[in-house]
């Protein structure tokens, strides 16, 4: 008998690996919270106005077709290593005895703070996804404050470079919409390090900071959040900032359950793995994406990005296959392939390889992206049906 696979999670790196298992012909059971695979890295779009949140969705249904690949709607409340089970909220599933590894992968969270809105989407389907939430907050705030009889004394502010982009281009908008004056509104965005985006030439980071502070966003630099309540962000300096909407973009941390499993573990829950992405100690179980502390052969620690997760559970998936047919794995190489940051719609930078691009030329790679994914996802009818959707550039 053939032992199971199991993925949990259809975020970037759960679902490549489902795609690279179901085109080998390998079944396998996905156990994911939602219905859906949804576009996370995009959701700032939606937050500034640009699409409906729903649009960054995609059935997963309209991507695995075969009947040997199960998809379960739930949600993992626990891992038993010991005796290979996953403990869900409906019901446990369990492989069987085999030494032919299960495929682990956990979903995004946002690192918790209190009093902020995470940007993500909620159950598709009848609820409001809350990046959308946060575009009709904001127009349900300016509206109640134009009421008022005085000015607020207690402007908006945010954190996240890409989402900036979107809101200083939508807040001229929202200002015009209320017959509000610049004064009424004020975007900060506070960030950790002394210059923004500091993974991309020095050169791309000045332009995106003097793109942004052109378009009035504040720049709180060398600084971080520690907290937050009601009307107040707490800094790690010790000060703090007045604001009525609060963003958290700090980062994610991988679930507790993973440290909980007895799985070995960072400060940030996240699984070590060895350069097969198998867990230490655990060869018959895989971690991907931000779940997985991976140590490159520089002693570089991999980021939790979409790009880092997609390979990481296309690589799981092939590996899984080798094992499959009693072959041998290979180990993971991670291949940088650039980086593209929206600052709105109109004007983005990018840098792949040695060469950058700004203004259109960067949206015009961003888009190239969106697209390329998409047909990886689902070929060319899931290109064809989101295209309209989320795949433009507004001139």
């Amino acid at each position: 008998m053939q032992p199971k696979i199991v993925i949990l999670g259809a975020g970037y790196g759960g679902l490549a690996a489902a795609i690279h298992l179901e085109k080998h012909h390998i079944p396998f059971t996905l156990i994911n919270k939602h219905s859906y695979h949804y576009f996370k890295t995009l959701l700032h779009e939606a937050a500034g106005g640009r699409h409906d949140a729903q649009t960054y969705a995609i059935d997963l249904r309209d991507i695995l077709h075969r009947k040997t690949s199960v998809m379960v709607k739930d949600t993992v409340r626990e891992l038993d290593i010991r005796t290979k089970t996953v403990w869900t909220e409906v019901a446990a599933t369990s492989t069987t005895n085999s030494s032919l590894p299960w495929a682990v992968k956990q979903p995004r969270l946002a690192s918790p703070v209190s009093h902020s809105t995470p940007l993500s989407l909620t159950p598709w389907r009848p609820r409001r996804p809350s990046a959308n939430t946060l575009n009709t907050r904001l127009h349900a705030t300016r509206a109640q404050e134009n009421q008022k009889t005085s000015r607020s004394s207690s402007p908006r502010r945010f954190n996240g470079v890409e989402l900036m982009g979107e809101l200083a281009d939508f807040a001229p908008k929202l200002l015009r919409q209320h017959q509000l004056s610049a004064d009424d509104f004020e975007l900060t965005l506070v960030h950790g390090h002394d210059e923004i985006l500091p993974n991309v030439h020095r050169d791309l980071r000045q332009v995106a900071m003097h793109k942004l502070q052109e378009r009035g966003v504040k720049l709180l630099l060398g600084e971080r959040v520690t907290g937050a309540n009601e009307a107040e962000i707490l800094l790690a300096s010790g000060k703090s900032l007045h604001a009525h909407t609060f963003i958290w973009t700090g980062g994610v941390e991988a679930p507790s359950l993973l440290r909980e499993s007895g799985l070995p573990v960072d400060s940030r829950n996240r699984v070590e793995v060895n350069t097969y992405l198998q867990v230490k100690g655990h060869p018959d179980v895989f971690a991907i994406g931000d779940s997985a502390h991976f140590t490159t052969s520089d002693d570089d620690v991999l980021p939790p990005t979409g790009q880092v997760a997609e390979q990481m559970g296309k690589h799981a998936a092939e590996n899984l296959v080798q094992l499959w047919h009693s072959d041998t794995m290979r180990e993971f190489v991670y291949h940088d392939h650039g980086m593209v940051a929206s600052l709105g719609p109109t004007y983005g930078v990018a840098e792949v390889g040695h060469h950058h691009a700004t203004g259109t030329a960067a949206l015009v790679l961003k888009d190239g992206s969106k697209m390329k994914y998409l047909m990886h996802l689902g070929g060319p009818i899931a290109l064809l049906k989101k295209h309209k959707q989320w795949i433009e550039i507004e001139m």
